[in-house]
């Protein structure tokens, strides 16, 4: 800022002094000056100027609105506003989630969305490290931005402005939950405490926030406690027209649970796979066991969670001092804990994929199972497969995260013109990650082994001639309560995972009035950025071994340094001319240089052309490059069980033509096809040293509009463009099987292993693709007015989606080909074409009145679990196949608030008033629904009180 020699003496004086005239005549001489001298940095540019409204598009959310709607999960609240598109992970992401919140700009990933605090980039992109209490506002800048903050700015910018100048003392808590669903509990507390001194300033606050956990079977929702698929072609032309029919007569669901199941499933070389039909908890005998039946499948939705519990604290500080007018120094202090944590159904034990006894049958078939001579195994013969869901251990995953973040600078002027900004800023995140019910394969090899009985009647390891001390042999046959605790001491194994990741930029710019043309003065900088990361990650030595149940990997290491240069210009061209108030240009450059890979220069113009008080025209065009983030290089290879299923399995074979058989068979497959049914399959993921950085341009175009005619009304229309190439993103595991099997796609079938047929694992690694492109129109309104003995405000926020094209598998042609994702889910994400937000709030002296509404218009898919897709001519294929529908979705919520004179303000709000229950997607992945765009709860309610000092 600007500083006012007068303005900043008679402030000082009046503090130093305690005069009280010159403490109340201070503000009033910083309103006659604020038109003419105060100039402010806004995000997008790094330029300071006194015109808030820019070339690029920017939404800007305050702290109040937040607060509103009962906000303490920032990043849910930011990925719920009509700007926000995709699916990315959030705390009701169970399965695959990790306890963080992440957002997601224009459905291209939340990677592509670079998040900063204060304009410099905070040490994760998680959300759960910003405490809602710390934020003044979030500025969303919806254009480009990688010639100003280098990679990864490429849908767009997220940018937290913290409460710097916060005075007095004020402390808040805040209760919510749900009136169904009442386990849905949680609570925070927040202290934040600032004080202006006679040459600084100082902020200084806490939060914390616990959230209880959610089972899906805390839920009255049919689908979230069943887990249901569509199959056949009568219930799938039903479930077309229809839509879900759980139960009764005219039902279209079939009940497909897990294979692993309490009462376990045991593949033989004889005959069919078996089940204990008594499944009493007892040592299990030959008539016990029944085949086994799709009837028998285990039920695993209740047991998971829906929302995953969470406890976090965050401390932070900020402050600066003058040393004098040209130069100050501030400072940033962040510190977050969170402890999280999953949970799935118990361990689904498969020795298909786990560790457990490996032996050869008499026939010389290697086999992965249950010794023929273990004491427990009522067969007589191998088990060639076990699989068997551990409901004695559970299965949970714990993280412990800390992060630190710690920012230095100073900033002033230089001479009358120029002013700069140098700051060191690094963080560093620490996270400890515990998986809890997983197994260990050596004791496991043992334990499911050859045991015999001695003399004193105990289960003794290996054979009366050679036994093995220590051991524990383990009875998976006998049903829930067969493994005793003895037995599970002796093979469980919880797994600690932890990794180390830092963040170092030292940043230098220099800017200010360059020289003066006929139509204004062009100001502009120029600076120099570096930036190092490193990530240090260490799996548990039983995943690195691949001796354990459950995800398996190693660790990894290694670092990535950037030097930057950039430079900005705004150069008036024409004003105080006939439909030209002003007219200015905006040019930027970028150069990055990588250790990793080779150099880029990127570059943003921009035209602002304000035709007539009050009328804005706008518009941007500017090349983005996004380098491979340090996790995208070099994360660890490690396990994952994406949603997918085997095209070659023996219940689709019938469903092949002959040449889709020949590509099963010429893997390996039998004819007959794979003794696979799972719904999700083994695959390997991890960083890939060999990625190419993506490459695109951004487009925008648009007008600002506030009319001197009616007060209070403000009116934007932006089109936007992003076209992005050599897109960073891995192959799915079910566009892989699919592309490779049903249509030959050879290049496909590299990614699949095949061992005697059945999947060994899937390549889900990320590589630098085609194309990936963006296209839309943002629609905002805002008006106030006096009326009713009040103040009225409204806001409406429209994001419509025109095109939103990726590279994705075509299940028609069978064949991978750019395809329109606007309107659809696809690869459990979804692609809304409209998301639309309104508020309109009334306030009357100490009373406010606030409702809200979020729109989220419908979806289309055509894929399947497991029946695939259906023609809706299967002699014309140009009339695509069956869609079937999601319903688009309205919620409402009202919130009233009282301010005391006392200081102490009470908010009660209730949101999704219409009791909305979440949609039945049948490919998604946690719970058949999309966690991260639909609110799971129903009606649900908030409570609040704060008090100020």
């Amino acid at each position: 800022m600007y500083k006012n020699n007068f303005l900043a003496n008679s402030v000082r004086l009046a503090l130093v002094s305690g005069a009280m005239t010159a403490a109340f005549t201070a503000p009033a001489a910083l309103a006659a000056e604020e038109d003419t001298v105060e100039r402010i940095e806004v995000t997008g540019s790094r330029i300071k100027r006194t015109d808030l409204e820019t070339a690029s598009p920017m939404t800007t959310i305050t702290a109040e609105q937040m607060a509103v709607q009962g906000i303490q999960d920032v990043g849910q609240f930011l990925q719920n506003s009509a700007v926000m598109s995709g699916s990315p992970a959030m705390t009701t992401t169970n399965n695959g989630g990790s306890g963080g919140t992440f957002v997601e700009l224009r459905g291209l990933g939340s990677s592509r969305t670079l998040v900063l605090v204060n304009g410099r980039r905070p040490v994760s992109s998680d959300f759960q490290s910003i405490p809602s209490s710390m934020i003044e506002r979030i500025e969303v800048l919806k254009d480009g931005a990688s010639a100003t903050y280098g990679a990864d700015a490429v849908a767009g910018v997220v940018n937290i402005i913290t409460r710097r100048d916060f005075e007095g003392i004020e402390a808040t808590f805040q209760t919510s939950n749900s009136f169904d669903v009442d386990v849905n509990k949680q609570n925070s507390f927040s202290l934040v405490a600032g004080k202006a001194f006679s040459d600084g300033h100082m902020v200084v606050g806490a939060d914390y926030v616990k959230q209880d956990a959610v089972y899906q079977g805390d839920t009255d929702v049919d689908f979230l406690n069943n887990p249901w698929v569509i199959w056949g072609a009568d219930a799938e032309e039903s479930f077309w027209k229809n839509g879900l029919i759980g139960e009764g007569p005219d039902s279209n669901a079939y009940f497909l649970g897990s294979g692993s199941t309490p009462c376990g499933q045991y593949y033989l070389a004889s005959g069919p796979s078996q089940t204990n039909g008594t499944c009493d908890g007892g040592i299990a005998s030959l008539d016990d066991m029944r085949d086994f039946t799709d009837a028998d499948t285990y039920n695993y939705n209740p047991v998971n969670y829906l929302q995953t519990p969470y406890e976090k604290l965050n401390f932070f500080v900020e402050g600066h001092f003058d040393f004098n007018d040209n130069v100050s120094v501030y400072s940033e202090t962040r510190l977050n804990h969170r402890k999280s944590r999953q949970e799935l159904a118990a361990v689904p034990y498969d020795t298909r994929y786990d560790p457990a006894y490996s032996g050869t049958t008499p026939d010389g078939t290697s086999f992965n199972g249950v010794s023929r001579d273990n004491f427990y195994n009522p067969f007589g013969e191998d088990v060639l497969r076990s699989r068997r869901r551990m409901l004695e251990g559970g299965r949970s995953f714990e993280q412990d995260v800390t992060r630190f973040q710690q920012v230095i600078g100073f900033e002033g002027d230089l001479g009358d013109n120029y002013y700069y900004d140098v700051n060191y800023n690094y963080g560093h995140s620490s996270t400890a990650s515990t998986d809890f019910g997983q197994l260990y394969g050596p004791n496991l090899a043992k334990a499911m082994g050859p045991s015999f009985q001695n003399a004193d009647g105990d289960i003794v390891c290996g054979t009366p001639d050679a036994p093995i001390e220590d051991c524990v042999s383990m009875n998976v046959f006998g049903g829930p309560g067969s493994v005793t605790q003895e037995m599970l001491d002796y093979v469980s194994a919880p797994l600690i995972d932890s990794s180390t990741y830092t963040l170092q930029t030292v940043t230098a710019f220099v800017g200010g009035d360059l020289f003066d043309l006929p139509a204004g003065t062009v100001s502009g900088g120029g600076g120099y950025e570096y930036r190092k990361e490193e990530l240090n990650a260490v799996n548990d030595s039983g995943k690195f071994m691949g001796e354990v149940t459950g995800n398996k990997g190693k660790g990894t290491s290694g670092s990535l340094e950037v030097n930057s240069l950039f430079a900005e210009f705004v150069i008036p061209v024409l004003a105080e001319l006939p439909a030209v108030e002003r007219l200015d240009l905006k040019a930027g450059v970028r150069y990055d240089d990588f250790d990793a890979f080779d150099s880029s220069t990127t570059y943003q113009l921009g035209l602002e052309w304000g035709i007539i008080d009050g009328l804005l025209f706008r518009s941007t065009y500017g090349t983005v490059f996004r380098a491979p983030g340090i996790y995208s290089l070099y994360a660890p290879e490690s396990d994952s069980f994406p949603s997918a299923t085997d095209p070659c399995s023996s219940g689709n074979w019938a469903n092949l033509d002959a040449t889709q058989q020949g590509n099963c068979t010429a893997a390996g497959v039998p004819v007959g096809g794979s003794n696979n049914s799972d719904s999700q399959q083994l695959a390997q993921v991890g960083g890939n040293t060999e990625l190419q950085p993506e490459e695109g341009d951004t487009f925008t175009v648009g007008l600002a509009y506030s009319p001197n005619f009616i007060d209070g009304l403000g009116l934007t229309v932006d089109y936007w463009a992003i076209e992005l190439d050599d897109v960073i993103d891995s192959i799915g595991a079910a566009d892989s099987l699919d592309g490779c099997y049903l249509g030959g796609v050879a290049t496909l079938c590299d990614n699949v292993e095949r061992t005697n047929g059945e999947i060994t694992y899937i390549n889900e690694k990320s590589v630098n693709l085609s194309r990936m492109t963006a296209k839309g129109l943002d629609i905002e309104a805002n008006y106030a007015l006096e009326a009713l003995a009040g103040d009225f405000a409204f806001n409406l926020s429209w994001t419509h989606f025109l095109e939103r094209e990726n590279q994705v598998y075509n299940s028609s042609t069978n064949t991978f080909e750019m395809e329109d994702l606007n309107g659809r889910f696809k690869n459990d994400t979804s692609y809304a074409t409209d998301k639309l937000n309104f508020t309109a709030g009334y306030t009357w002296e100490d009373l406010s009145v606030n409702y809200n509404m979020n729109y989220i218009s419908g979806l289309e898919y055509d894929d399947l679990t497991y029946w695939g897709t259906t023609p809706n001519d299967p002699d014309d294929p140009s009339k695509g196949n069956h869609q079937y529908k999601v319903d688009s979705f309205i919620y409402h919520d009202v919130t009233v608030a009282y301010s005391f004179d006392f200081g102490t303000k009470i908010s009660v709000g209730v949101t999704n008033i219409s009791d909305e229950q979440p949609p039945y997607i049948e490919p998604a992945f946690n719970g058949s629904t999309d966690e991260s765009t639909y609110r799971l709860f129903g009606r649900s309610w908030f409570a609040r009180i704060s008090q100020k000092f």
